[in-house]
């Protein structure tokens, strides 16, 4: 499950939106301020936005300067656009467009949400671990990366794959994967020095998202995995490296060496 924030001031499209979003749950904004917040105080994972929510107002720059902000936050555009708008849109960063002739084929409405939601950090940790950890393994850290919006915890994670907390410990140490408590700081830390790459985020308000009591406890979760202040690792590089450091505490399974005969 995924949060997706909405502003969508019709009611139809309100409910062509919940039609399409299960099992996601929808935030719903009022204005493109109330949206702000959302964003910034929840584990926003998409927006969807109508073009014209607030009349008189420039819809597509609007949508600029929300990218501007939250450039990694997927937003799809719902309503009436023409070519002239199509073209602004995309210059202004949208993810993608819903049209209103569309909007009521909630296939089509839960394909494009889903494609930006999977624009998420997990795909791209599954991608790196592909060639380093077992499948099972894999599927186990795709799950609680998926799930770290939602302030999964460590039972939790043993009880989606119907086993005990100390056999969960015991299978990841066997994967070569760090302990499950490991795994979700980690997790934690990685969805959070991605989120503070966005101008509209704080450390603050980060560390609340994912579950923290303060931006301080949110701190020493990033000096007990990697080091330092979050400040300074606010950009791509800072973010890649912890990313590495990451993929160095899974190192998989050991390799099995076959003993050598004397003489050989």
């Amino acid at each position: 499950m995924a949060f997706v924030a909405a502003l969508l001031p019709n009611k139809s499209d309100r409910d062509f939106l919940r039609d399409a979003t299960p099992p996601h749950q929808v935030l719903w904004a009022e204005s493109w301020r109330d949206l702000y917040k959302l964003v910034r105080r929840r584990p926003v994972a998409a927006v969807v936005a109508d073009l014209h929510a607030e009349s008189r107002k420039d819809g597509a720059l609007r949508v600029f300067r929300f990218t501007q902000r939250y450039p990694l936050t997927p937003l799809v555009v719902w309503g009436d656009a023409d070519g002239r708008e199509l073209f602004r849109l995309g210059k202004a960063g949208a993810t993608d467009v819903i049209l209103s002739n569309s909007a009521d084929d909630s296939e089509l409405v839960r394909d494009v949400l889903d494609r930006a939601i999977h624009r998420s950090l997990g795909p791209s940790i599954e991608e790196r671990l592909r060639a380093l950890i077992a499948d099972e393994a894999l599927r186990i850290v795709r799950y609680a990366a998926d799930h770290v919006p939602d302030q999964v915890q460590v039972p939790e994670l043993a009880a989606a794959f119907g086993v005990s907390v100390s056999t969960l410990e015991r299978r990841c140490e066997r994967w070569g994967l760090p302990t499950p408590g490991r795994l979700l700081l980690w997790l934690r830390v990685l969805y959070g020095l991605r989120w503070l790459l966005e101008p509209g985020r704080s450390v603050e308000s980060v560390g609340y998202q994912l579950g923290y009591s303060s931006g301080a406890a949110f701190r020493r979760a990033i000096k007990a995995t990697i080091g330092g202040r979050p400040t300074p690792l606010r950009n791509s590089r800072g973010f890649d490296r912890a990313l590495e450091q990451f993929l160095a505490e899974c190192p998989g399974e050991p390799i099995a060496v076959a003993a050598i005969p004397a003489g050989g």
